[in-house]
C-alpha cells in the first residue's frame, strides 16, 4: 500500500539511532556491542582492544568485527606474544559464541534499549502517513529481538532483519531488499534509510538506491564534520546539513546540482542528508515532500 508522502518505507538502524545513546563514561554512543567486543575478547583470548581498533568497523556484522579487530596489526602481535601463533577466523568464532552473544544478550543490551526521547512520536507520526516502519542491524536476528522486546511499542515496527538474516550484511542492501520484499514494497526510490555509522550505514541506504539520512548528534559518527563528501563509483555523494538552511536555498543548490551535471556531462550529486536526531525525521520528510520534484530528481 501506498503511503501519504514520499517514502513507503523507513528503515532505521537501532544502537545508536533509536536507542543506546551516549554513555557518559566513555562519551561513545552505542556502548552496549563495544563492551560486549572488548570483554568477550578480554575474556575468552585475555586480549583488550582500544575504543580505537573497534570504532573503524561499527556497523558491520559482529562476528565479522570480532575478527577485523583479531586481524588489526597490533592485536594480532599481541595474540601471537600471548598464544604463539597468528589468529584466525575461528578464534572470533569462538570468542563470539562462547562469550560475545551471552554479554550482549544478557548483560548489555537488555539495560541499553529504551527508546530515545521523542522516538516514540516520530515513528507514530510516520504511521499516520501510513509510512511503514523497518529495523535492520548488525545484530544478529536473535539479538534484534532480544533488544525490540526491551525497546517495546513494537506495535509501531513493521518488520525487522538480523545481519545473519542475508548473505551480506552493511554496506550491501539486502538487508534493506529483505524488508522490502517482507512488506511489499516495489519501488527502491521511496525507501529511506536512517543510520548513524559513516559510511557503512549511510552507503547500505544509497545502495539500495532510495533516500540515505546520516545522525550527527547521537550515535557513533559525531559531529557533522565527520561525515565527508564520498564518491561512489564515480558518482559524488555530498553533505546537506538539511535544517542548516532553508528550503528555498536547498531548492536553488539542488538545481544548482542538476544543471552542473547537464554542463559537465556527470552524473548528478546525490545528497547525504543529515540531521542531528532521528526523533526530526517527521519534520525533515514534511520538507522534503515541499520541493519533491527537485529531490526526487537527484536520487
Amino acid at each position: 500500500m501506498a503511503s501519504k508522502s514520499l517514502v513507503d518505507l523507513v528503515v532505521f538502524d537501532l544502537g545508536g539511532t533509536v536507542c543506546d545513546g551516549i554513555d557518559e563514561e566513555t562519551g561513545l554512543a552505542n556502548i552496549g556491542p563495544i563492551n560486549a567486543l572488548r570483554f568477550s575478547l578480554k575474556e575468552v583470548w585475555d586480549i583488550n582492544p582500544s575504543f580505537e581498533v573497534i570504532l573503524p568497523h561499527m556497523a558491520t556484522r559482529k562476528l565479522d568485527h570480532l575478527h577485523a579487530i583479531l586481524q588489526t596489526p597490533s592485536i594480532t602481535k599481541e595474540f601471537e606474544q600471548k598464544h604463539g601463533r597468528t589468529p584466525n577466523r575461528e578464534d572470533a568464532v569462538f570468542a563470539f559464541d562462547s562469550a560475545f552473544k551471552r554479554i550482549l544478550e544478557i548483560e548489555e543490551m537488555p539495560k541499553r534499549s529504551e527508546p530515545f526521547e521523542g522516538v516514540i512520536e516520530m515513528f507514530e507520526g510516520l504511521k499516520a502517513k501510513d509510512i511503514q516502519i523497518g529495523i535492520d542491524t548488525g545484530f544478529y536476528a536473535k539479538a534484534v529481538r532480544i533488544i525490540l522486546a526491551n525497546f517495546g511499542h513494537n506495535h509501531l515496527i513493521d518488520a525487522d532483519c538480523g545481519s545473519d538474516e542475508v548473505s551480506q550484511a552493511r554496506p550491501y542492501p539486502y538487508m534493506m531488499f529483505k524488508l522490502m520484499d517482507d512488506l511489499g514494497i516495489k519501488d527502491v526510490r521511496r525507501v529511506m534509510k536512517v543510520d548513524d555509522v559513516y559510511p557503512t550505514g549511510f552507503q547500505e541506504g544509497y545502495n539500495c538506491g532510495g533516500i540515505s539520512v546520516g545522525l550527527t548528534d547521537c550515535g557513533n559518527s559525531r559531529p557533522a564534520s565527520v561525515w565527508k563528501p564520498l564518491n561512489e563509483s564515480g558518482r559524488e555523494v555530498r553533505p546537506v546539513e538539511w535544517f542548516s538552511s532553508s528550503l528555498s536555498e536547498k531548492d536553488t543548490m539542488f538545481r544548482g546540482w542538476l544543471r552542473e551535471a547537464a554542463d559537465n556531462g556527470t552524473r548528478v550529486p546525490y545528497p547525504m542528508v543529515l540531521i542531528p536526531h532521528a526523533s526530526q525525521l517527521t519534520q525533515l520528510i514534511a520538507e522534503m515532500e515541499e520541493i519533491e520534484p527537485i529531490f526526487a530528481s537527484l536520487l
